[in-house]
Order: structure tokens, then C-alpha cells, then sequence
């Protein structure tokens, strides 16, 4: 039943793939928009990062596979997108301890995951998101960006990353459902 739903739920991951390209090349084409824009700009996909992974967690709840995980990371996804979105004084170096915390929080999350999840599920994907994820994190909070240009290249390139990974992910299930 598990792997059933993974099989199902295919979409979540490209859907977040999609948002994180697409947020990522805007990091990276434009490096020298201001602070006020990037936080702005992060805050929402935070925002709209979190109510996806809230909206699976009840999809995962309602069909009896474990959900705690899903909803732990879209909780923190909109309280951090919502402290950037209303608060855009904060300076560059508070934002990218936010972004660390978050890539930290969602990384742990999907280790947890990758460890309940059946094989054959993509749980190897997830578990190497989790890492890329916790080691972003740790970076982020041990040396936070001095200027935007140089934190915008930095999150425009996690965000390419995770955005091929989630649609390697997408990819891969969809392969499994077609049962190749």
C-alpha cells in the first residue's frame, strides 16, 4: 500500500522540481536584484514549498502511510516563508541562517523518510536529497553570504539541485508505475 502511494504521488516531486528550477535559474539570471526582492522572492517559495508538503501530508494521512514528516517540513517551510514575506528588514546574513535552518529541517525530514519508506519506493532518491539538503544547511549557517549577488548564486544552485533530483524522482516513479 505504501509503495502504491509513492507510485501515485509522482506529481508532488515534479511539482517541487518545477518550482525549484524555476525559482533557481531566477536566483541565478538575476544576481544583482536587491535584498528586499530575494527575500521576498524566497519567502514565497517557502510559502508555497510548505502548503505542497502540507497538502501531501494529509494525502499520505488519508490513505494510512506516515505522514509526520511531510507535515513537520510544510510547517516550517510556511513559518520561515512567512517571517521573510512580512519581515523583508531582516539583514542577509539572519535570511541565510533562515534558509540554512529550513534546508536543514527539510533534511533531516527526509532521511527520516527515506529510512520508513519500502524499497523499490525512491527512497534512495530521498535520503540523497536529504543529505545535499543537510550539508546545504550546514554551509548556509557556517558561512552565511556577505552579499546578495553571491547568496542568490548559492541558492539559485541548491535550488537547480534539488530540482533535478525531485524530477529524477518524479521520473523514476513514473518508470515504476509504467512498470519499467
Amino acid at each position: 500500500m505504501e509503495a502504491g502511494m509513492v507510485l501515485r504521488s509522482w506529481w508532488t516531486y515534479a511539482l517541487r522540481g518545477i518550482l525549484a528550477l524555476v525559482f533557481g535559474v531566477f536566483f541565478l539570471a538575476y544576481p544583482d536584484a536587491t535584498l528586499k526582492a530575494f527575500i521576498v522572492f524566497a519567502g514565497i517559495f517557502l510559502l508555497v514549498d510548505g502548503v505542497v508538503n502540507m497538502a501531501r501530508s494529509v494525502v499520505l494521512a488519508a490513505n494510512g502511510i506516515p505522514w509526520g514528516w511531510a507535515l513537520v517540513w510544510g510547517v516550517v517551510g510556511l513559518l520561515l516563508g512567512t517571517i521573510l514575506v512580512r519581515h523583508t528588514e531582516f539583514t542577509l546574513a539572519f535570511a541565510a541562517a533562515l534558509v540554512g535552518i529550513w534546508a536543514i529541517f527539510i533534511g533531516i525530514a527526509e532521511l527520516a523518510l527515506a529510512f520508513d519508506l519500502p524499497p523499490l519506493s525512491g527512497r534512495g532518491f530521498l535520503a540523497a536529497f536529504g543529505l545535499v539538503s543537510l550539508a546545504f544547511g550546514i554551509v548556509m549557517l557556517a558561512w552565511t553570504a556577505h552579499t546578495v549577488y553571491a547568496f542568490m548564486v548559492v541558492v539559485g544552485v541548491f535550488l537547480l539541485a534539488r530540482a533535478m533530483m525531485n524530477l529524477a524522482v518524479a521520473f523514476y516513479i513514473l518508470r515504476l508505475r509504467r512498470g519499467g
